[in-house]
């Protein structure tokens, strides 16, 4: 291996681990809608600034909080009580714990 390559590569893990000890629990989000070409010309442009909402596979045995988000069946849905005890898109009645999203 020369040392071209050797130089390379551990520019390269040097970079991978600088950029990860930049990566923080307290990432935002950014995403805009109604964004078609120059926002000069289009005033219904907006871009909204929040923080990332993970959803996690719905579990039978978990507790959740108001506001967690499972995906179960292919679909989101937000917790709209603490412990819900239905079973998402499923169970009878679910929608009185659980809203799609």
């Amino acid at each position: 291996m020369n040392i071209k390559k050797i130089f390379l590569a551990i520019s390269i893990a040097i970079f991978m681990v600088f950029s990860l000890s930049l990566t923080t629990s307290e990432s935002f989000a950014f995403w805009s809608s109604g964004f078609i070409g120059d926002s000069a010309i289009n005033p219904d442009v907006t871009v909204t600034v929040g923080t990332w909402t993970f959803a996690t596979p719905w579990d039978s045995g978990t507790t959740y909080l108001i506001g967690d988000r499972v995906t179960h069946n292919g679909t989101t849905y937000e917790a709209k009580k603490d412990n819900p005890t239905k079973e998402p898109g499923v169970a009878a009645g679910w929608t009185s714990e659980w809203t799609a999203l």
